[in-house]
């Protein structure tokens, strides 16, 4: 527990003293005259259209925009955040819980999901991300607790060939999830992710390679002893699609279906959610249906302080 607050008490901290752009950072970037680009500033405001101007004067480096309003003049210490809009969707590598294949990059980001687990993810380059979470749920004990460790490695990018500006990405990945401490289950899986102008698509197949083939959940006083088997060469597979509504750039519908086990169709979960987002945060909001069935409340927040 100790070791785990610490480590978010850092990050809070990190995230906490990002500010804006310096001079330097901005005259390191290049534009392209082509593209739509997406300003936040430090007061919060959104500025959107093509980067018409990238000079220095007395006062500092500063680009000009074309936005709705007329062009405006943005010096790098006003700038809290710039991509193109093709970029600006930061959550594009993550759908509920299925990881598409493409990388985090430098969108890292800090999340609470179902308002007990912190969560956490990082990227470096285009090519490893890696995220982790520990559930923190009162009155059940530290040992009885979940955790999950995922780390993805995008090995391949490329246009679809299917839609304009679409790509399709390709990765492989290792998790490892702990069912209390003591439960420890290994998957190794690989992810296919298409993507077009507002939709995109993956498939996910995974196995479970690690772990005993057989377990028993406890959760304190919550239920009783629950006993599973989850062999280890079991097959699943996860399904996942997120669409931006039209006219709507920051609302998404955000879709999954997951089977562990393929051999038991019927053990399937299917979740159904919006996601409000912005170049800053995300909010996902979605009933999740269980095997018995059983419908969930689905809710989670995710923030990219960076």
């Amino acid at each position: 527990m100790k070791l785990l607050t610490t480590i978010l008490t850092l990050l809070l901290t990190v995230a906490a003293v990002a500010s804006a752009l310096t001079d330097d950072e901005l005259l390191a970037m290049e534009f392209d005259d082509d593209a739509t680009y997406i300003i936040r500033l430090e007061n919060g405001d959104v500025l959107t259209g093509p980067i018409v101007e990238f000079k220095e004067d007395s006062a500092g480096v500063f680009v000009r925009i074309a936005a709705t309003i007329g062009r405006a003049k943005i010096y790098a210490h006003e700038i809290a955040w710039i991509s193109t809009v093709q970029d600006a969707y930061r959550h594009r590598h993550r759908g509920y819980l299925l990881p598409t294949a493409q990388p985090i990059r430098n969108d890292h980001f800090l999340a609470l999901i179902e308002g007990v687990m912190p969560y956490f993810g990082f990227g470096i380059g285009e090519w490893f991300s890696m995220t982790a979470g520990r559930t923190l749920i009162p009155g059940i004990d530290w040992g009885e607790q979940i955790s999950v460790v995922n780390m993805k490695f995008t090995v391949y990018k490329s246009d679809n060939g299917l839609v304009e500006d679409g790509e399709q990405y390709y990765a492989l990945g290792i998790n490892g999830g702990w069912l209390n401490d003591v439960n420890f289950m290994g998957h190794l899986y690989g992810v296919a992710t298409f993507t077009g102008k507002r939709t995109q698509a993956s498939l996910m197949m995974f196995a479970k390679v690690a772990g005993d083939d057989s377990y028993i959940l406890t959760a304190g006083d919550f239920f009783g002893p629950v006993n599973f088997s989850l062999p280890n060469g079991t097959f699943g597979v996860g399904i996942g699609l997120d669409t931006r509504f039209p006219e709507m750039r920051n609302l998404h519908f955000v879709g999954e279906l997951w089977n562990a086990d393929l051999t038991r169709p019927s053990n399937t979960a299917l979740y159904l959610g919006l996601r409000m987002t912005s170049t800053a945060v995300a909010m996902d909001f979605g009933l999740t249906i269980v095997p018995g069935p059983a419908v969930v409340p689905t809710v989670a927040f995710a923030w990219t302080p960076f």
